[in-house]
């Protein structure tokens, strides 16, 4: 396991925009996405960060199982061909960042 990264100091004046973002990502439940020089980066909470090698440690199988029970019949009475004709439409759109 590597050692843990050491915090770096914000300025003041981009620390009240990114504190903005990070408070509206976190009532949104989502993590911030910041581009620096071109690169993409996605901020998350310090506990939300995984600190082992193993990524299955965690791993409950009755989590899993309960959750796939509570999704059954999620879709049940869906027009299918209509959900289908949305996906393969919805993929024929230009998306930035993704070739058409």
């Amino acid at each position: 396991m590597s050692a843990q990264p050491q915090p770096y100091k914000v300025h003041p004046e981009n620390e009240r925009e990114l504190a903005r973002r990070l408070n509206r990502a976190d009532a949104d439940r989502e993590p911030v996405v910041v581009e620096i020089a071109g690169s993409r980066y996605r901020l998350v909470p310090d506990d939300e960060l995984r600190t082992t090698d193993d990524p299955a440690e965690d791993y409950d199988p009755a989590r899993v199982l309960a959750a796939i029970d509570a999704g059954a019949g999620a879709f049940k009475g869906m027009d299918v061909e209509a959900f289908l004709a949305e996906i393969s439409e919805a993929r024929e759109q230009d998306t930035p960042g993704r070739l058409a």
